[in-house]
């Protein structure tokens, strides 16, 4: 996080000087998050003296199975958008813009990097967008204040990729304006390119931090990733060269070259004298496996994530269930916290362009609901709004079923099968008033 005093004017210098920190200090372990995720992990650095014995180089990538769990986890099921009040001008921009996926992307950027940006912005249509930012380029800096309220926010990219020497763009999101300059690769030397209106009337990014440190979801397991990966590898290596077990030679005298001429030839020319015999190493594969299980448990443990390979998650049911989700459900509920309040920015965003148009702000009535995406008793859930039917609302009931992602839809159906009913109801009424008048006479 940058902290400036609010009343220092924005300069150019002042850009550069950002940028220029940014780059040495947060850059490079944002890059290394995103190179574990990916699996260009430390392992792959590894080296021997020897060239002639094997260097397996195994992954076995937790960093992306912790981020993609938690992100099947909140987000597998679509995050649903419902008010009292009506929000289909609402709902029309945030289908125009793929919610669906934007949310995925926006929670998996903050897995990854501990930190995701969203850009609101109007295109060439005049439509309402957002897009999220990439993290490895993009800066958030707030006023030294108790509130540390969002000044700007910078993003930088290549002008070209191409062609490295052309320099980059970086454009500079403030709450009245919206700067674009030119600059060389050391960011040094700014040259204004633009200076537009932002009609959001405050900085037009939406900024989610996954947690308080800012760290990525699988932070904390990084070194135990990193022992896994070394003892799996090693002993491939240790299997591949049969270092398990050593020739020893007895009562033999023989040269460098000889003994890689047995190596290669797979023959031992021995006299009367002479012994040959294997030497075991005392090491066992069981304790390899010991090892690498209990690394595994622990990665688990400390991710707060569960093996659901595990054969123990299709034999659980009821309180067994929620007690072997209870660490993932405690960081998912932070992290939902956390997201809800990024997306309550994004609506107010759209609603002030709204409120433009003459809509009412009404973004703090919008509820957000995350469903949890974990097999689900159905049956048991259609039970449970039942007795609460009369109770809740009907918005509320439908929100909490599984296979319902718009509950505004469905309510706009629900009332169009009633009037439909109620129309069939009452011509069956009428029809059955007539005949009975037509048999008194």
């Amino acid at each position: 996080m940058y902290l400036i005093d609010k009343n220092e004017q924005l300069t150019t210098a002042l850009i550069s000087k950002i940028i220029q920190s940014f780059e040495t200090k947060d850059k490079y372990k944002l890059q290394r998050y995103y190179d574990y995720y990916t699996g260009k992990q430390d392992i792959m650095r590894k080296t021997v003296t020897d060239t002639t014995k094997p260097c397996n180089r195994i992954i076995t990538n937790y960093c992306y199975n912790i981020t993609n769990n938690y992100l099947g986890y909140l987000t597998g099921k679509p995050i649903a958008y419902s008010s009292q009040q009506e929000i289909e001008d609402i709902q029309t921009i945030l289908n125009y813009n793929d919610v669906k996926s934007a949310d995925s992307e926006l929670l998996k950027n903050a897995l990854i990097y501990g930190k995701s940006f969203e850009l609101n912005y109007i295109d060439e249509d005049g439509e309402q967008r957002f897009k999220v930012l990439d993290t490895v380029n993009t800066i958030d800096v707030y006023d030294n204040t108790i509130n540390c309220n969002l000044l700007y926010v910078i993003r930088y990219y290549l002008a070209d990729t191409l062609d490295l020497n052309k320099g980059y763009y970086i454009e500079v999101y403030t709450d009245k304006e919206v700067y674009t300059y030119k600059s060389n690769s050391m960011y040094s030397s700014l040259e204004t390119i633009s200076i537009m209106p932002n009609y959001f009337n405050q900085v037009p990014v939406t900024v989610f931090s996954l947690n308080t440190e800012q760290e990525s979801i699988f932070d904390k397991i990084m070194t135990l990733q990193d022992a896994y990966n070394t003892l799996l590898s090693s002993e491939v290596d240790d299997f591949q060269a049969f270092c398990d077990a050593y020739l020893v030679l007895k009562g033999v005298t023989a040269e460098p070259e000889d003994l890689q001429s047995m190596k290669e030839n797979r023959i031992l020319l021995l006299d009367t004298t002479a012994d040959a015999s294997y030497l075991n190493k005392s090491i066992s594969d069981t304790q390899i496996e010991n090892m690498l299980n209990n690394i595994d448990k622990k990665i688990h443990l400390i991710g707060n994530y569960p093996d659901f390979s595990s054969d123990a998650f299709g034999t659980s049911s009821g309180i067994a269930m929620k007690m072997k989700l209870l660490g993932l459900e405690n960081t998912a509920s932070s992290i939902v916290q956390n997201m809800t309040k990024a997306i309550q920015k994004r609506i107010e965003l759209i609603c002030t362009i709204l409120s433009v148009k003459g809509a009412d702000s009404i973004w703090r009535d919008i509820d957000i609901i995350f469903t949890r995406n974990i097999p689900v008793d159905e049956a048991a859930i259609a039970s449970e709004i039942n007795t609460l039917r009369g109770l809740v609302s009907d918005k509320t009931l439908l929100a909490q079923l599984p296979f319902i992602d718009d509950v505004e839809a469905e309510l706009e159906e629900m009332d169009k099968q009633n009037k439909t009913n109620a129309t069939l109801y009452s011509f069956n009424s009428d029809n059955a008033s007539n005949t009975g008048d037509g048999n008194a006479e």
